[in-house]
Parts: C-alpha cells; structure tokens; sequence
C-alpha cells in the first residue's frame, strides 16, 4: 500500500513492492501474481481496517451517547485524517478505475459500499426510533447521501487539498450531520 500511494498503480511493479518491504521479487510472486491481485489484497486490507475502526467507535472505551454522537466519531474514521488513512485512501483512489475493469474488484467495492450503506441505514432508522432525527428523513437515502459526502470530501482532500483541509472537511461532515439531524421548519401560516 506504500508503494501503490507513492507511485501510483501504473508506475508501480512486483519488483517495487518487493525492494520496499526488503524480500525478493520471487517471494512477492508466491503471494500475488499479479499487480491486480496485489492492489485487490491492499484494497481488502483497507476495507479491513476501515471495518475495524467503525467496530471500535461502537465497542471503545468512551461510551457513544446518542446515535447522532456515533455517527459523528464513524463517519469521521472513514476520512484521511491521519497517516494511515491517508495511505489507505490514496490506494483506493488508485482501485476505482481498477474496479471498473476487474469484475473481482468491482464485486468488492459494490459489497462493501452496500455494507457500509445498511450500517449508516441501520443506524439513521435507530435514530428515528430514538427521536433524534426527524420523522420526515428516509434513512436509506440519507445513507447513500452521506457516503457520497464523505466520499467528496476524501477525493478533494487528498487531490485538492485547499480549501478542503483536514479542519475544513471535519466542519463539512459536522455540518452535513447537522443539517440531517435539524428538524424541518414548519411552514409559515398564512
């Protein structure tokens, strides 16, 4: 993964890989045949630890308090704000195009973007149920409108960079959130 967000996938061999972890190129050839078959095992080690991070928002230390307080530290882990992710990300830019020509690929991203989508979904409906977002709100689609948020906000921080900052995309997903969670206005009467 290293390698792959440094160089980019073109400009990245078996032979790179192998130099930067300090093995040959044979013992990189034994696990992945390919850069295809590379990039899918990075892929799912990211999908991995972002799965991980989401599992520790809810089994952490610090109690969540609401379901509003949940999705504010999730949906935070899932954007480039450290080392790690950024890393992480950056590969993923490079497994999209990849995912529209491997049908592998493709199966994966579209899983994992479905499990994603039913855990935000899940999550908005409790929050219904708890009284804490609006009646009027279709938690489905104000899942796949949030993955979309954050998705935006990854791209445009790792390739813009300014004015989407790592402080700048945190106030847009707390504003998105916001702006879910905030009760319609009531029309004026005439």
């Amino acid at each position: 993964m290293a390698v792959v967000g440094e160089r980019g996938l073109a400009r990245t061999t078996l032979a790179d890989v192998a130099d930067h972890a300090g093995v040959s190129i044979g013992l990189v050839q034994r696990y992945f045949r390919s850069k295809a078959q590379l990039l899918r095992f990075g892929v799912e080690h990211m999908y991995h630890r972002a799965e991980q991070r989401l599992r520790e928002v809810s089994d952490g230390p610090v109690p969540v308090a609401s379901v509003r307080d949940w999705l504010d530290r999730a949906t935070e882990t899932l954007l480039p704000l450290d080392d790690e992710r950024v890393r992480e990300l950056t590969v993923w830019l490079e497994f999209l195009p990849a995912a529209l020509a491997d049908p592998e690929m493709l199966r994966m991203h579209q899983e994992t973007t479905r499990t994603l989508a039913d855990a935000l979904t899940d999550a908005l409906e409790a929050a219904v149920r708890a009284g804490e977002l609006p009646a009027d709100r279709d938690p489905r689609a104000e899942a796949v409108a949030l993955i979309a948020c954050i998705d935006g906000l990854t791209l445009h921080h790792l390739v813009t960079a300014e004015p989407f900052t790592a402080e700048a995309v945190r106030t847009a997903l707390t504003t998105h959130l916001d702006r879910l969670f905030t009760a319609p206005e009531s029309p004026p009467t005439p």
